[in-house]
């Protein structure tokens, strides 16, 4: 898939439109799950299966983040820039 970063990111977070309606709340709890899972994959990772396995859901993290931006029309590019830039 040849695409820019921030093409896909709009295009994830149109996938989200229709359900916008969803509590961030809800939102941050499917997030959580999604990081404890990480969090246990991340201490048993020893094949290539369970690298690809961490990958792909790193990608369902990063697609539910789609779903904050959305819901609180949050610029991501900026909001990542000021923390690159405190951080710095």
């Amino acid at each position: 898939m040849s695409v820019h970063f921030e093409d896909l990111w709009e295009q994830c977070e149109k996938l989200h439109q229709e359900s916008n309606s969803t509590d961030v709340s809800i939102i941050i709890d499917e997030l959580l799950m999604k990081l404890k899972l990480y969090k246990m994959l991340d201490d048993k990772i020893k094949t290539e299966d369970q690298l690809l396995a961490k990958s792909r859901l790193l990608g369902e993290i990063l697609l539910t983040i789609t779903k904050i931006s959305l819901k609180d029309n949050i610029n991501v590019f900026d909001a990542l820039v000021t923390a690159y830039n405190f951080h710095n």
